[in-house]
């Protein structure tokens, strides 16, 4: 009966499990960024759409809508502060707000503030 030796001492094995090891943190640590980025977007893309529909309603109506859309997406409080400047020459529409959201990474937590800013020209 043969039997074969394997020339392997493991070391790929162990180079391999702290990859997957590397990867499953910056996963870990990533979605929550991810996702505080993405709702800033989101919320961004929504300040714009309102500013481009503006001429059909109040600035009422406009900072009650994104109040809303900033609960739904889970921002927090200060996110709902919406300032709305309208101008007439030019024909220009600019809607913002700023909020800061604590970001937990490893080893440290970091205060991030964001800045939403929509402006469009009518």
């Amino acid at each position: 009966m043969v039997t074969r030796r394997s020339s392997t001492r493991g070391a790929s094995t162990l180079g391999c499990l702290f990859t997957i090891m590397l990867l499953l943190a910056v996963l870990y640590y990533g979605i929550d960024a991810a996702r505080v980025y993405w709702n800033f977007y989101k919320f961004q893309d929504e300040m714009e759409t309102s500013a481009r529909f503006a001429a059909t309603q109040t600035d009422d109506q406009i900072r009650l809508h994104l109040k809303g859309v900033a609960q739904d997406l889970g921002l927090p409080t200060e996110a709902q502060r919406i300032v709305i400047q309208r101008s007439q020459h030019p024909p220009l529409m600019i809607i913002r707000s700023q909020y800061t959201v604590e970001l937990t990474l490893p080893f440290t937590h970091k205060e991030v503030t964001l800045r939403p800013v929509a402006e469009v020209r009518q």
